[in-house]
């Protein structure tokens, strides 16, 4: 079975055995997660339009950066539409793990769209 989100201009569909996370606040930014029972998480911080998209995207590689060891990354092919100013896959550990993200960024008006999947 599949489940749907859809609010803040944007949509998308998750397994139902996933857990989703919806915003805490009405305020921006807001967070909203989709985690699977082994693990794979799902994020989309959402930030009014008079952010800098690449201003942000920079801070979310500086934060990965400085938090976890052997942090490398390499630009990627966008796979979402709207097609995202910026994309990239990293690599880094975590407690022992091999981490696998995919970090992108995107406008649409009125919003600054910054999506993550871990693994």
């Amino acid at each position: 079975m599949v489940k749907k989100y859809r609010q803040n201009l944007i949509q998308f569909s998750y397994p139902d055995n996933w857990e989703l996370q919806p915003p805490d606040r009405s305020e921006l930014p807001q967070e909203i997660s989709v985690e699977s029972p082994d693990g794979c998480l799902w994020i989309v911080t959402i930030f009014s339009a008079n952010h800098d998209p690449k201003k942000l995207f920079n801070e979310a590689l500086k934060t990965l950066a400085e938090n976890y060891q052997d942090f490398e990354y390499e630009s990627i092919k966008p796979e979402i539409e709207p097609k995202p100013e910026k994309a990239v896959m990293a690599n880094f550990f975590c407690l022992d793990f091999l981490i696998t993200a995919k970090i992108q960024v995107f406008v649409r008006r009125p919003f600054v769209y910054l999506v993550m999947q871990k693994a």
